[in-house]
């Protein structure tokens, strides 16, 4: 089966999946941020261009058919990629993303930031990757799941002193939140700098009395939260 195919990223699993697809005759883009991963994919005989993360990715649309077309997250740290995700979702609802992640606890913020399907490289080779794809009816379930079914929500709090996450390190709150299966995304505080919870310093951030978070899950878990923590 032939297919139309855009890879984030030039890493060893990007490379795998691009031969892997490559072998079944697909066309095949990729996108990178860096010249020399670029020209690196040049000479193995892609169609390469440098790209930068914040764009608004009309260039799909232009290029592609959105609904034959499968995107691959490969960048090199899990930020970047979730970001990537988050703004490939919110231009194309229906885009099928596969987002690979280093770790499984990534993968599941990738999942909550709009991937079709994120995938722990260290539980995963690229070759499981290439051929998970032959069974399109898992990625439709869990498009229909997350989408259709408009279970998600990302809603921003102000933490008051009253509040049970007040004067609690980041990384303990991000403990409970798997109990409630939601996500902090994001940790402001009151000089509106913003720290997001998938860089390695979140552990050492404090909850204060006017910090903002922002948090994604169901909606009856946020409100859950809400009640029980906030």
């Amino acid at each position: 089966m032939n297919y139309q195919i855009v890879i984030f990223g030039y890493d060893e699993y990007a490379k795998e999946i691009a031969r892997g697809f490559n072998k079944q005759e697909s066309s095949i883009q990729i996108y990178l941020l860096d010249e020399t991963s670029c020209k690196q994919a040049v000479e193995d005989g892609y169609k390469a261009e440098l790209v930068e993360l914040d764009d608004d990715w009309l260039v799909l649309a232009e290029n592609f058919d959105i609904e034959k077309l499968k995107c691959f997250c490969s960048l090199s740290n899990d930020a970047q990629n979730v970001f990537l995700t988050i703004s490939l979702r919110a231009q194309y609802s229906s885009l099928e993303i596969i987002s690979l992640a280093t770790s499984e606890q990534s993968a599941q913020k990738l999942r909550l930031a709009g991937a079709s399907k994120a995938i722990a490289k260290l539980e995963a080779t690229a070759h499981i990757i290439v051929e998970s794809l032959e069974r399109p009816i898992v990625v439709k379930v869990m498009n229909d799941i997350i989408y259709k079914s408009n279970e998600l929500l990302m809603e921003e709090f102000i933490i008051s002193k009253t509040s049970l996450a007040c004067n609690k390190y980041l990384s303990e709150l991000m403990k409970i939140c798997e109990d409630f299966d939601v996500l902090i995304l994001t940790l402001s505080d009151e000089n509106k700098d913003m720290n997001f919870t998938f860089t390695a310093e979140y552990k050492t951030l404090k909850l204060e009395e006017g910090s903002v978070l922002v948090i994604m899950g169901k909606i009856q878990n946020i409100r859950k939260f809400e009640r029980e923590i906030l």
